[in-house]
């Protein structure tokens, strides 16, 4: 995988490796965002995007901020194109929510 940070705290995941190389686990771009992006983490619950899309935060501790990824992004990165994750500020809701589920 090839990880790109950007000074604003965005961050882009692509796929260099044939998808037949690599492992089941890796094939998705939810794995492969918490694999290979470091310090990224699975923050919250999945979430309806309208009426045809869902989406999944991250939460990054290196930039102290949150990202959020479609699912509908996967067919993007099976064919090697760049994802692009944008950061978020935190809110207060997120930093509790945060805090309670590390305890």
């Amino acid at each position: 995988m090839k990880v790109k940070r950007y000074k604003n705290g965005n961050i882009t995941i692509q796929r260099i490796t044939p998808m037949k190389e690599l492992s089941l686990e890796e094939q998705n771009l939810l794995v492969a965002i918490a694999w290979h992006v470091p310090d990224m983490e699975l923050f919250g619950e999945q979430g309806c995007a309208g009426n045809y899309d869902m989406y999944q935060y991250f939460y990054n501790a290196y930039t102290d901020k949150k990202y959020m990824v479609l699912l509908s992004e996967q067919e993007k990165f099976e064919q090697g194109k760049v994802i692009k994750l944008y950061a978020q500020d935190m809110t207060d809701e997120d930093n509790i929510e945060l805090m309670v589920n590390q305890i």
